[in-house]
């Protein structure tokens, strides 16, 4: 059994599941978390006879989840609370004990994990993916998280006003782009001081590169930005600017290290190509979008994703020495 954390209609979870029960023969269920407890059923049992873990879901199909052969977790969805339950006290303790019981359990699985929750969850933090990939060798954006106007200011007059701004999470529910700080904003940069902002300095160049990292497979895409007001190539994502891109030896070596160092067997990571042939890191997602990289170039990520799952087999557990 492989075990997939996601939506049961996620597209990326859906492509994989038909690939590896058609190329592989594997027998794959989709885990939506957010059906826990109301129909999914998890038990643990510690005790003379071993450690056993099983899950149960809506049709009451048993799983035995020590023995899954690998977990990708791809997108995990928050555990639903009963309506029921109105008091606000019993709902918070009722959602903790939740989260404690299906994460606890998820995590003493040793299986393959395409991310280890662990790890994901460190390599998650904007601060902590800019040290490591300063560490690796990878060039960087002058970058500034503050939530302080004044230091955001006076960051905008040192880059002569050619600076960005980002958000942390990008969670669906408010999409922000990257885009560029504009005189006309300031008129509200008071509003920092509510929540940390990522400025960065505007790094030149018209080629983006997303990499795509699964197991020991690279993927490189490059999207050609054809209007200089646009900063984020995800705002013009169309087939006739995507192509395959080859990446040089030396930035393969640095992928390795900053996956190995991240402790990542998966990650969609993000870098500005600029005119002397820089590749500068923007960002990492460990729950980074594929399929639409496949359907602009052709790219078999899917199957490498599947291929990675059924072999179930580290391959970035310890920090690159």
């Amino acid at each position: 059994m492989i075990v997939i954390i996601a939506k049961e209609d996620d597209n990326h979870a859906v492509a994989v599941k038909r690939v590896l029960e058609s190329s592989y023969d594997e027998e794959v269920f989709i885990f939506d978390t957010s059906t826990f407890p109301t129909s999914a059923r998890l038990s643990g049992n510690f005790g003379e006879e071993g450690i056993t873990f099983s899950l149960a879901d809506g049709r009451y199909r048993d799983i035995e989840l020590q023995s899954t052969k690998s977990f990708w977790w791809r997108r995990p969805q928050g555990v639903f609370v009963d309506p029921a339950i109105a008091d606000s006290q019993v709902r918070h303790f009722t959602l903790n004990e939740c989260i404690s019981a299906v994460y606890g359990i998820l995590r003493s699985c040793d299986s393959l994990w395409v991310n280890n929750i662990n790890n994901d969850d460190r390599a998650d933090y904007k601060p902590y993916q800019l040290k490591t990939a300063i560490e690796v060798g990878f060039d960087v954006p002058d970058t500034l998280i503050t939530n302080d106007p004044e230091k955001a200011l006076a960051f905008w007059h040192r880059h002569d006003r050619k600076v960005v701004y980002k958000a942390f999470n990008q969670r669906g529910i408010i999409w922000c782009p990257t885009r560029l700080l504009k005189e006309e904003d300031l008129g509200v940069i008071q509003n920092v001081r509510h929540a940390p902002v990522i400025f960065q300095s505007l790094v030149p160049g018209n080629r983006d590169i997303r990499v795509t990292v699964i197991g020991e497979k690279i993927f490189a895409t490059e999207f050609i930005i054809q209007d200089e007001r646009i900063i984020d190539y995800r705002v013009e994502m169309r087939r006739e600017n995507c192509k395959r891109h080859v990446l040089p030896d030396h930035m393969l070596e640095k992928l390795n290290r900053f996956m190995c160092t991240l402790e990542l067997e998966y990650g969609g990571i993000d870098f500005r190509l600029t005119p002397d042939g820089r590749y500068v890191f923007f960002e990492i997602n460990t729950a980074g979008e594929f399929m639409y990289l496949q359907e602009l170039t052709g790219q078999p990520i899917d199957e490498a994703m599947a291929h990675h799952l059924s072999r179930a087999k580290r391959v970035n557990i310890r920090p690159a020495r």
